[in-house]
């Protein structure tokens, strides 16, 4: 297997664990993060933070919606 394609499954499987409702928020965002600096694709860049803000969003929006069921 390629660094490139260990990379992205390893990407694909922390994304799958963070679906997970009963995850606890530290370690959500920590995967986050980590997500982040796995995205890179040079050594030099920067890791990605576009849509960071609409995620947290989003993940607000999940979590009341789930309030309002139980």
């Amino acid at each position: 297997m390629t660094d490139e394609s260990e990379r992205t499954r390893l990407i694909g499987d922390i994304m799958r664990l963070l679906r997970e409702p009963t995850l606890p928020d530290a370690a959500r965002h920590a995967g986050m993060t980590l997500v982040g600096w796995l995205a890179r694709r040079r050594p030099d860049e920067q890791p990605h933070a576009i849509g960071i803000e609409e995620a947290r969003e989003s993940e607000r929006r999940v979590r009341a919606a789930r309030k309002t069921r139980l």
